[in-house]
């Protein structure tokens, strides 16, 4: 029987080697989609937009949305407090 731990640290070995794996796979499939007879206009412009794989992709929050949230936490914090 293995530890949480243990587990945590096999997981997160797994999902690295599993994203090493598909790097390979979209390396190999974006070479031969650029290297292929298609029309150039039509293709993707980078790799990420070809076969986004969600590690590239960083969503940042804009400054109206941190503005709404701490809105939101100033009254909450008023209400818990009375």
């Amino acid at each position: 029987m293995m530890s949480w731990r243990e587990f945590q640290l096999r997981s997160f070995g797994y999902k690295r080697k599993d994203r090493q794996d598909w790097l390979k796979v979209r390396e190999v499939a974006y070479s031969s989609l650029v290297g292929s007879h298609l029309d150039p206009k039509k293709l993707p412009k980078t790799k990420e937009k070809f076969l986004p794989l969600g590690m590239e992709q960083q969503k940042r929050v804009s400054d109206e949305q941190k503005e709404n949230f701490l809105k939101a936490f100033r009254k909450y914090q008023n209400e818990r407090k009375t």
